[in-house]
């Protein structure tokens, strides 16, 4: 390499990942994106329709003149969906690049440059994985009911919850889901550790003046993911917008246009309150509910659950066996299948919920091929001479959509 010029750094990473962004490596180790269909059609920054036919026309009576005046035409609501975009960023500082130019330490160079672009799929990977199972609100865990944050700490209320949180993240908490962001100085905190056995996040120091009247029951973001007290989210709805539990449905009955209070089984998807039901028991019921509320076409998919929550199904069934099926990536999924129930254990799916995704039910759609590389004039990363760093973005464009959402279950479990 001849010059520090950026379309000399951009030329390398497409030397690296000649073939673009690796989908394989954006969903690998994720489960229900790795089970999710990509459509990557959605290219109207409109929006795009999910039409959900919910009531058939009801010209039909013994008497034929009550079947003429009755006859009514099928009834149906479109969701229009619109992109939601979601960024991730990485820096390499420019001295790296000098010194693999000046000297003899360019395998450093492309070590570094590598790492970071793979650690950026990564984390683009798993935010999609958990934007899936989550909402457009954007937070991604709730303090603790009864203990109170301190100067240093931030304990969760589900323990499992501090997998959504790395550290160096920025946090910002609400009241609320929807709701205006805490003010203080400045207003955000940075995440030092995790421990993701208890669920306490530590902070260097006065986590409370820095998001002043933060709070037992708060909701937690990340920098940027909130709602904001907005007419609508920023980030993508996930199964927890389109099929939601009995009080997320009550609190927010229209999703993208559609109230759907005029038929919920069949446009907000099933619920199933299993919490006082026995293990052995309580994915028979659901599915008898499933198809009382939509119609002997209702199909149970695969059952997504936490892995504490997996622990004890597992355990309280026996003759069931481990399988493994392709993916439309070519990547297996194991599946753990009792009888005609399958399996599927995901850290980031909300513990003490079972998520039911029938095949083709819930899809991610996106503009072309996303994510991709944020393309400046040719190149993947550009030199921001005011910091001496190189950058890098990559960029997703798009949503998850529920054309079958009839075909989704949400379904609450016993504490595990």
């Amino acid at each position: 390499m001849a010059t520090t010029a950026t379309t000399d750094v951009s030329y390398i990473s497409k030397v690296i990942y000649k073939d673009g962004i690796q989908q394989k490596q954006i969903v690998r180790n994720k489960p229900l994106l790795t089970a999710t269909k990509h459509n990557t059609k959605f290219t109207s920054a409109e929006g795009i329709k999910v039409p959900i036919l919910y009531g058939t026309g009801q010209g039909a009576s013994a008497t034929v003149a009550n079947a003429a005046t009755n006859a009514s035409p099928d009834v149906g609501a479109a969701f229009t969906v619109t992109q939601a975009s979601y960024y991730v960023n990485f820096d390499i500082a420019g001295r790296v690049v000098r010194n693999a130019l000046k000297g003899d330490n360019d395998s450093y160079f492309l070590q570094q440059l590598k790492l970071a672009m793979d650690n950026c799929q990564e984390t683009m990977g798993v935010e999609l994985n958990r934007q899936a199972f989550g909402s457009a609100s954007g937070w991604r865990a709730k303090a603790h009911a009864s203990t109170a944050p301190t100067a240093t700490t931030l304990t969760l209320a589900n323990p499992q919850d501090a997998v959504f949180f790395e550290p160096n993240m920025v946090i910002v908490a609400a009241a609320t889901a929807t709701g205006s962001i805490r003010t203080g100085t400045p207003g955000y905190a940075t995440v030092t550790a995790v421990n993701t056995s208890t669920g306490v996040l530590t902070f260097a120091t006065d986590l409370t003046v820095k998001i002043g009247s933060i709070g037992v029951g708060d909701y937690i973001f990340r920098q940027g993911d909130a709602q904001n007290n907005a007419s609508a989210g920023v980030i993508a709805a996930g199964l927890n917008d389109w099929n939601p539990n009995a009080t997320d449905l009550a609190a927010n009955a229209t999703l993208f246009g559609v109230t759907r209070t005029a038929y919920p089984s069949r446009l907000a998807g099933v619920r199933y309150d299993g919490s006082n039901d026995p293990i052995e028991t309580l994915f028979l019921k659901a599915m008898a509910t499933g198809m009382a509320e939509v119609g002997p076409g209702f199909q149970m998919g695969d059952i997504f659950v936490n892995p504490i929550n997996f622990a004890a199904i597992q355990a309280s069934k026996e003759g069931g066996r481990w399988i493994t099926e392709p993916s439309s990536y070519g990547i297996g999924i194991d599946k753990f299948q009792i009888g005609s129930f399958k399996f599927v254990q995901d850290a980031m799916c909300p513990v003490n919920r079972a998520k039911v995704v029938n095949d083709g039910a819930f899809e991610r759609a996106s503009c072309g091929d996303a994510p991709y590389w944020n393309n400046f004039d040719g190149a993947d990363m550009w030199l921001d001479r005011t910091t001496d760093v190189y950058k890098g973005q990559l960029v997703h464009d798009g949503n998850f959509i529920a054309p079958k959402v009839q075909q989704l279950m949400d379904v609450t479990l016993p504490a595990a």
